[in-house]
């Protein structure tokens, strides 16, 4: 047990010490205080996280809510973007050499190899 960075023997050795300093029955009103004190902190500390976990689900909420529309017509531009290459792939019947718009980058397909290569190249 690692309490505080505190281990076992450490507490035993401070329990100790407190009994000898305030006397037996001192000592079980300040373990029992000390207990009450733990379970309050306890009980805020898990308050603090459910406001804290609460206010991040929000935010989340309010930036999706913000975003949406220019998620929504990023998604539909790529679509459109997507079936204008699919309509190009078929019109032309080869995928081997297709100009990607904007991109110059040359996409090719498993159609174009030749033989005995293989797509590892």
């Amino acid at each position: 047990m690692d309490f505080f960075n505190v281990g076992t023997s450490e507490l035993v050795f401070l329990l100790l010490l407190a009994i000898l300093l305030v006397g037996p029955k001192r000592a079980v009103e300040l373990v029992q205080q000390v207990r009450r004190l733990a379970a309050r902190l306890q009980r805020e500390w898990a308050a603090v996280q459910r406001d804290v976990l609460t206010e991040v689900q929000l935010l989340k909420q309010e930036t999706l809510a913000a975003a949406g529309p220019a998620l929504q017509e990023d998604l539909q531009r790529i679509a459109e973007e997507t079936k204008a290459l699919e309509r190009e792939v078929v019109a032309t019947g080869e995928a081997g050499r297709l100009q990607v718009p904007g991109g110059g980058v040359v996409v090719s397909s498993p159609e174009t190899l030749g033989p005995g290569e293989d797509k590892a190249g």
